[in-house]
């Protein structure tokens, strides 16, 4: 990659106006756009604009959007909050250098199908806080067409959730085949399947169905995989065909539904 202009903005109002206002690419961690073949005419690094934290705001936990993999994976405060959920989800991320590198807003942008981050914060109703615009619910923002320029300046995850994630990978740090999130939230269960390998998505039916058990025991959780396979769409790709996919997502999140019920 070549970068024709580089812009490193000391303040959220300099990055906006670069970003949004003269259309430069906003660069946060970089970790996969420095390594594409694109030339940028002009590029705004997101480095000094006091964005890496993650903290308690109310009712929430905000991650700053230059909050990196590596920060959430290692967050006494997440951990505290979720137990050895974020852990769990990006420890297989390739490794440590990488993880230091991945940003949360970076990967919220990208929208990635292969991204564990983001199976995890679309099961726990995270929201995106874009700078000087609006507050958007995850889903919703996965869900629309790519539209005009943003800054996003952080996510915010609701503090009263539940939720386990598994996935199936061929070797310890790849790309997983499929990836899975489990939720209880105060509006009841939500799933959320990535690495389809699209980018994650939230299986309404089978939250519905969950929602109408009790306790959803060992037919219940069965039935919920069997309902979140059948309402999605998967794909082939280079780690999988989308046959095997719908095979082994049932399987997955009845996994899940039990590790949260345990």
């Amino acid at each position: 990659m070549e970068i024709s202009c580089y812009h490193r903005p000391r303040s959220l109002e300099e990055a906006y106006d670069l970003v949004v206002g003269q259309g430069a690419y906003p660069l946060a961690g970089g970790a996969w756009t420095l390594i594409s073949r694109k030339n940028l005419s002009s590029a705004a690094d997101l480095s000094d604009l006091g964005l890496r934290y993650i903290k308690i705001e109310g009712e929430y936990i905000a991650l700053g959007a230059m909050a990196t993999a590596r920060d959430l994976e290692t967050s006494s405060l997440l951990a505290e909050a979720f137990g050895p959920l974020f852990s769990q989800a990006l420890r297989g991320i390739a490794g440590i250098q990488i993880r230091t590198i991945v940003t949360a807003g970076g990967s919220v942008a990208g929208r990635y199908g292969f991204s564990e981050l983001l199976v995890v914060l679309l099961a726990l109703d995270a929201s995106i806080v874009f700078y000087k615009d609006r507050t958007q619910c995850l889903a919703s923002y996965l869900n629309a067409a790519p539209g005009a320029p943003f800054l996003i300046e952080k996510i915010i995850i609701p503090r009263n959730a539940k939720a386990t994630y598994q996935c199936m990978r061929q070797t310890a740090n790849d790309f997983p085949i499929l990836s899975i999130c489990a939720a209880r939230t105060s509006a009841g269960w939500r799933i959320s399947v990535g690495a389809r390998p699209q980018a994650a998505a939230l299986c309404p039916q089978a939250g519905s169905f969950l929602n109408s058990l009790e306790n959803p025991g060992e037919d219940g959780s069965k039935r919920a995989g069997l309902i979140a396979a059948q309402e999605l769409s998967f794909g082939d790709d280079l780690r999988a065909s989308a046959e095997y996919r719908r095979s082994i997502c049932p399987v997955l999140v009845a996994r899940a539904i039990r590790e949260l019920c345990l």
